[in-house]
């Protein structure tokens, strides 16, 4: 079926913009028109997302201001905003003139991930716009969804310092709550939601950042960073503009020599040099925010010919958080309790390097750890500083010799700043990683850009304020409202570490939290290796230890009961086969909820596990028969929280 472009007055366009046909089967709409804007001459060219309901609006201003904007429904989501990368000392977003026919394309694929659910569908219209700025001829290529936008451009051939940027996301008036990250190197800042006046204004905040409107929540952030300095975002009044606090100079346009080998992104697309897409995704509701797969599904597939069939979800003991350094006489006792958990990992970390036996070096003694382990049907994985290995050849012989002794993955910690270089690095060492069959864990790290999609050995990431900052041993309390407005920031970029459910009394005791709080963490934050932060003692012979051995860790279904507020009180209902799983965590003051059961869909056993009302390191544990019908009713004290299993 051919679809025709809306055409108008053109005066002020080139001959050749006349001629746009379009081929858009299975389209409902065309996908792109050009439409007249009121009172002149310019036009506006609109891109509808494949279901129609999204469009996409790039403008260029008499005075030559490229920007963008989103519209839902008719209603507009994002307001028109700023585009422009500053190239060899020239804004690409000022004085801009379209110079070309854009070429557009459709595409339709699913693929399988880890996590919220099981499948994700890359559905979406992307046109490639010509554009020339100052005598220098880039592209801006514009991606539409279903569930939000994204844009990149394509850098002129002859770039060769990257200045800054200039793209921006102008919120709408009735942005009521945003949740956001304090600045931070490794993303281990505290969340935040607040009124967007209480957003710090002209400093950097880290992404993803939610915007709750009326009707919507808006989640801003970047995919497919190959090659550029990581993004965080500063606010100018209402507006939010894409920074780079850890490159503030600029940098040179480059591949790092030593990563350049088959099979290391080196920051392209479609042949040329790109910017990672800047995106927005627009939900109506939590549940569709949580669901959205929009950042990875702007990143490549696998590579041609890819086998990660090896690549194994699980659940992981480790001691650093409980008891410190790793004890070489104490690990059979780890291994040997994994396995009655019946869990599938144990992670050596950080003190293993310091092991001496006579005779035997700490090389020679991880190896006859991790077989005594692989006898015990438990996976290892291995803790390394990046110091060791931050250029290819040390990165490539150390992870080798940790494959030789026998690892299943690897835990790389402590990064250095996420340049455009070192972004680079990340690259070669995932590309490493999936030769040698390991998993990866990136520690003190750089959030994720959706490239899980193309890595899915890029199982988990730190990059998050986790446990660790709820610890005596450091002095270190948590804020109570952290666990409630977490999960609107950087989980929403993926799989986050936080290392979850402290059990020991004497560790929560400072904040108040409860056990029930506790294990629900490991339901609404998602980790496809979840490293489970206590001595196992207290999961092992806890009033919970059932659910500890079948809990998992990756999900066949998600959904955000309405009880929810950022900031407040956070429910997660996930399912996994034919058993559903609800996970509540209180904030700061006490409430009262009511969670309809509606997303069961026949009746079932429930477990349920409630604070204990009157002791601390206890809960109140209730089996009973439920239907789709009921609703619970949850009073929850500041810090508490609720679990259920409910099995047919």
């Amino acid at each position: 079926m051919k679809m025709h472009i809306k055409l108008f007055s053109l005066a002020r366009l080139s001959q050749f913009f006349l001629s746009w046909v379009l081929i858009a089967a299975g389209c409902s709409t065309a996908p792109i028109t050009l439409e007249k804007k009121a009172a002149s001459d310019d036009k506006d060219l609109v891109m509808r997302s494949p279901g129609g309901n999204l469009t996409v609006t790039v403008s260029v201003a008499p005075d030559g201001r490229l920007s963008y904007a989103i519209s839902d429904r008719g209603v507009m989501v994002l307001p028109p905003s700023p585009l422009g990368l500053t190239v060899d000392g020239v804004d690409l977003g000022v004085g801009a003139k379209f110079a070309g026919k854009p070429s557009v394309r459709k595409m339709d694929e699913t693929y399988s991930i880890f996590g919220n659910h099981v499948r994700a569908r890359n559905h979406a219209v992307e046109a490639e716009i010509p554009m020339v700025t100052d005598g220098k001829k880039f592209a801006l290529v514009v991606r539409a969804y279903d569930d939000g936008a994204a844009v990149r451009y394509l850098l002129p051939a002859e770039a060769k310092e990257m200045g800054g940027e200039a793209t921006a996301w102008n919120l709408p008036a009735d942005a009521a709550k945003v949740a956001w990250m304090d600045f931070s190197q490794c993303y281990e800042g505290l969340s935040h939601v607040t009124a967007l006046a209480d957003v710090p204004e002209n400093k950097p905040v880290m992404g993803p950042l939610t915007i709750q409107t009326r009707g919507y929540f808006l989640s801003i952030s970047e995919a497919d960073n190959e090659n550029f300095s990581d993004m965080a975002l500063v606010r100018h009044d209402r507006g939010l503009t894409a920074n780079f606090p850890f490159s503030p100079k600029g940098w040179t346009i480059k591949s790092r020599a030593d990563e350049a080998r088959p099979g290391v992104l080196n920051g392209t697309y479609r042949g040329r040099s790109a910017s990672p897409w800047r995106t927005t995704v627009v939900a109506h509701d939590l549940t569709g925010l949580v669901n959205s797969d929009l950042l990875m599904s702007l990143c490549p597939p696998p590579a041609a010919g890819s086998d990660f069939s090896w690549v194994k979800p699980g659940r992981c003991l480790w001691q650093w958080w409980s008891i410190g350094a790793p004890l070489y006489e104490d690990q059979r006792n780890w291994y040997d309790a994994a396995a009655k958990l019946k869990w599938e990992y144990y992670l050596i970390d950080d003190g293993w390097r310091y092991w001496k036996q006579p005779g035997k070096d700490s090389w020679t003694l991880l190896k006859e750890v991790m077989a005594y382990g692989h006898g015990d049907g438990v996976k290892t994985l291995v803790w390394v500083n990046s110091k060791e290995m931050r250029n290819a050849q040390s990165r490539r012989a150390y992870l080798e010799k940790v494959k030789t002794c026998g690892a299943d993955g690897i835990k790389i910690d402590f990064h250095p700043d996420p340049t455009a270089d070192y972004m680079q690095w990340y690259m070669g060492a995932m590309q490493d990683c999936a030769e040698l069959k390991l998993t990866v864990n990136f520690h003190g790290s750089v959030k994720p850009s959706g490239l899980r999609r193309t890595y899915p050995n890029d199982i988990t990431r730190e990059a998050v304020r986790g446990d660790e900052y709820q610890m005596s041993r450091y002095h270190r309390v948590m804020p109570l409202q952290q666990d409630v407005s977490l999960p609107f920031t950087r989980p929403l970029a993926g799989p986050s570490d936080i290392t979850p459910v402290m059990m020991n009394p004497d560790e929560l005791k400072t904040a108040g939290f409860t056990w029930p709080h506790e294990l629900a963490q490991a339901i609404v934050v998602q980790s496809s290796v979840t490293h489970f932060a206590d001595q196992y003692k207290f999961y092992a012979g806890s009033p919970m230890e059932d659910l500890f051995r079948d809990i998992p860790v990756v999900w066949d279904e998600t959904r955000v009961p309405a009880c929810t507020e950022m900031g407040e009180i956070v429910a997660y209902a996930r399912r996994k086969g034919n058993v559903w799983w609800l996970g509540v965590m209180n904030g700061a003051q006490e409430c009262e909820v009511k969670i309809p059961l509606d997303f069961l869909k026949t009746g079932a056993r429930g477990t349920l596990i409630y604070d204990h009302p009157t002791t601390d390191g206890a809960v109140d544990r209730r089996e009973q028969s439920v239907s789709p019908s009921d609703v619970l009713t949850l009073k929850l004290r500041p810090a508490g929280g609720f679990v259920a299993r409910f099995a047919r």
